[in-house]
C-alpha cells in the first residue's frame, strides 16, 4: 500500500487556518472584508480578552440564504470567482473561501445570516469544524458572526499568541487600517464591552482619519492631490515634514481597495523625505492608490497582505514624485531682491505654503500649530535672542513662548541649500590643494566612488581613479577646504554608505551635497548676539527653514501656555 493518503477534511481545514488566521486580528480582517464585499453600508466589530474569548462582527450587507450559508463553511466555496481569468482581475477582498472554514475549524464558531427578502433567517453552529446545528432564526438582514475560544482545539496555536494587550493592538490597528481604507462604510469598534470609536460614513478620507484619529492627527498631514503617473492614480495624505515615526505602524497603503504591504511604496517615500525627517523614521503616509488588477497579483499570501507588482519602478516613481511634489509645494520660495541689495526675511501664514506679499521689513517668528511643527508667521512679532546655551543652542523669545535654535541643524540647512543652489547651475565652489595627494581607500568605498564620479565632480571634489582603490584629489568643495582630503573623502563614504543604497544621479548628488553640508558645518558656536541674528536670518530666508537636511528639527518652540502646563 501506498505511503501518500488524502489529509480528512477536517486537518485540512486547521492546515488552512495556520495560512489564514494567525492571530485574532486576521480573522477580524477576513471577516470585515467579507462584509465589505456583501455591500454592507454599517459593521460594528466587538471583541473580547483580545479576541481569543471572543471576536462578533456584525454588519447590514445582502447576507445569505440557507443554501449558501452552509456552502460558505466548505473550502474553497465562494462566490466572486468562475474562472481562472477572474483571478488576474480580482476587485474583491475575500476571494479564496478559504477564510470562513479555516475559522470556524478552530473555533467555536456561530453565524447568523438572513436577506432582505426572506421572512427568516439561517443560524449554524460549529464547534471545531463540526456542523453542530442549523435552524431558522430571526433578526435583520445582513450577517452575523460570532467566533469564541479561538484555537480551543489547537492548543499548540493557542500558546503562541501574544498577551491579550498586543493581541487586542493588533485588532485595533488592523480596523484602523480598514476603516481607512473603506470611509464609505460606517464602522465601530468596541472591546469587552466598552466602545473604542465610532466612524461615520463619509465621502471625505480626511473625515475618517480625524475620526479615527483626531484632529491633531489630520493637522500633522497634508491632502495629497491626485496625481496620475504611468496609468497609476495616487491620492490621499502625506506627512508635513518632520512628522515621522520610528517604524511604519502609520503608513497605510490602500490598493484599489485593499490594506497592503508594499515595499515599492516605502522605498520611495523613505527617499523623498531623506532631508524631512530623521534617517531611520519613517513618514506618516495614507495613500490611495488604483491601478490596473492586471498589473499586480494579489493572490501571492494566503491573507492577501502582500502583493507582487508586474512593474514595481513604475509604482516606484509615481509614488516618489507625488511625495517630492507635496514637499517642494510646501517649500518657502527663496525672497528676492534688486542686485545689491540686502534680502529681508519674507513673512508667511504656514511655513510650507506659498507666502502672501509681505510689506519688506515684515519679520518672521515660529508659530506652533497642533502637533504640526514650527511655522513661520506673525509680522508685528520679532525673535529676541537672549543668549547661547552649551555652545550649541541658541535662545530667543518669541511672541508667544521660548524657541531654541539648533546651531548645528542651522548650519547644516543652510550650507546645504548654498550648495545645492550651486550644483543646479553648475557652478559648484571648489578649492584646489596645494599639491595633488594620492589617496588609498578601502574597496567598497573606492566602487562608490568609481561609480558616481560625476556626481562628486559636480558636487566640487576633482579627483580621478589612480589605479586600485588609489585616487588622485585635486580639489575638494570649498566649504572643506580646511579639512584633511582622506579623512574627509573616508568621513563622506561612510555617511553615504549610512544612507543606504542609492540610484540615479539626482538621487546620489542629493545625497553627496548632504553629507558634505553635515561634514563642513559648524559643530560649536561661541554665542555672539551679532552672529546669532545673522545665522537667523540666513535660515529663514532658506526654502525648508524648519528641518536640517537630515530631518533633524533647526528650532523647537515651548509657548508659554505649555510651559505653565508643565509647572503647573
Amino acid at each position: 500500500m501506498g505511503k501518500i493518503r488524502l489529509l480528512p477534511d477536517e486537518i485540512a481545514s486547521q492546515v488552512a487556518a495556520g495560512e489564514v488566521v494567525e492571530r485574532p486580528a486576521s480573522l477580524v480582517k477576513e471577516l470585515v472584508e467579507n462584509s465589505v464585499d456583501a455591500g454592507a453600508r454599517r459593521i460594528a466589530v466587538e471583541f473580547a480578552r483580545g479576541g481569543t474569548q471572543l471576536v462578533r462582527v456584525v454588519d447590514d450587507g445582502c447576507g445569505m440564504d440557507r443554501e449558501d450559508a452552509l456552502l460558505s463553511l466548505e473550502r474553497h466555496a465562494t462566490s466572486k470567482i468562475r474562472t481562472a481569468d477572474d483571478l488576474a482581475r480580482v476587485a474583491t477582498m475575500g476571494f479564496r473561501g478559504e477564510a470562513v472554514p479555516s475559522i470556524a475549524s478552530v473555533s467555536r464558531f456561530r453565524m447568523v445570516t438572513r436577506t432582505a427578502d426572506s421572512e427568516t433567517g439561517t443560524e449554524i453552529v460549529v464547534a471545531g469544524g463540526k456542523i453542530e446545528s442549523v435552524s431558522d432564526t430571526g433578526g435583520a438582514p445582513g450577517t452575523t458572526v460570532e467566533v469564541r475560544a479561538l484555537f480551543f482545539n489547537l492548543p499548540a496555536r493557542r500558546k503562541f499568541l501574544r498577551g491579550e494587550e498586543t493581541e487586542a493592538a493588533h485588532i485595533v490597528h488592523q480596523m484602523e487600517a480598514l476603516a481607512i481604507a473603506h470611509p464609505e462604510v460606517a464602522m465601530s469598534l468596541a472591546r469587552d464591552g466598552r466602545q473604542l470609536w465610532q466612524a461615520a460614513a463619509t465621502k471625505d478620507p480626511g473625515v475618517r482619519l480625524r475620526d479615527l484619529f483626531g484632529a491633531d492627527f489630520l493637522a500633522r498631514l497634508v491632502p495629497l492631490a491626485p496625481l496620475v503617473e504611468n496609468g497609476i492614480t495616487i491620492s490621499g495624505h502625506l506627512a508635513r515634514p518632520g512628522e515621522a515615526r520610528p517604524d511604519r505602524d502609520q503608513q497605510f497603503v490602500v490598493l484599489n481597495g485593499r490594506i497592503v504591504q508594499c515595499p515599492a511604496v516605502w522605498q520611495p517615500l523613505r527617499e523623498a523625505y531623506s532631508e524631512a525627517i530623521p534617517k531611520g523614521r519613517h513618514p506618516l503616509a495614507v495613500l490611495r492608490i488604483s491601478m490596473d488588477p492586471l498589473a499586480f497579483d494579489c493572490n501571492v499570501h494566503p491573507a492577501k497582505r502582500e502583493i507582487r507588482l508586474h512593474r514595481p519602478d513604475l509604482l516606484r516613481q509615481a509614488v516618489f514624485l507625488a511625495a517630492r511634489g507635496l514637499l517642494d509645494g510646501l517649500r518657502n520660495p527663496a525672497p528676492t531682491a534688486p542686485a545689491g541689495t540686502a534680502q529681508p526675511p519674507q513673512a508667511s501664514t504656514r511655513s510650507f505654503d506659498p507666502p502672501p506679499a509681505p510689506p519688506p521689513a515684515a519679520p518672521l517668528v515660529p508659530q506652533t500649530p497642533p502637533q504640526a511643527g514650527w511655522e513661520l508667521g506673525g509680522e508685528d512679532e520679532r525673535f529676541e535672542i537672549i543668549g547661547g546655551l552649551a555652545d550649541r543652542w541658541i535662545i530667543m523669545r518669541s511672541g508667544d513662548g521660548l524657541v531654541l535654535l539648533d546651531v548645528r541643524s542651522t548650519s547644516e540647512r543652510i550650507l546645504f541649500e548654498s550648495l545645492k543652489r550651486e550644483t543646479e547651475t553648475g557652478e559648484a565652489s571648489s578649492q584646489r590643494l596645494l599639491l595633488p595627494e594620492v589617496i588609498e581607500l578601502p574597496a567598497k568605498d573606492a566602487v562608490w566612488i568609481s561609480e558616481n564620479l560625476e556626481a562628486m565632480r559636480a558636487a566640487g571634489f576633482l579627483l580621478e581613479p589612480f589605479g586600485g582603490g588609489a585616487f588622485k584629489v585635486e580639489a575638494l568643495p570649498a566649504c572643506l577646504a580646511a579639512n584633511d582630503a582622506r579623512a574627509a573623502l573616508l568621513d563622506l563614504c561612510d555617511s553615504l554608505r549610512a544612507s543606504g543604497s542609492l540610484s540615479g544621479r539626482p538621487l546620489v548628488l542629493d545625497a553627496l551635497i548632504r553629507s558634505v553640508s553635515c561634514l563642513a558645518s559648524a559643530k560649536s558656536f561661541a554665542f555672539d548676539p551679532e552672529r546669532a541674528r545673522r545665522l537667523l536670518r540666513q535660515l529663514l530666508r532658506c526654502e525648508l527653514p524648519y528641518a536640517g537636511p537630515r530631518g533633524h528639527p533647526t528650532m523647537i518652540q515651548w509657548s508659554f501656555s505649555e510651559l505653565e502646563r508643565k509647572f503647573s
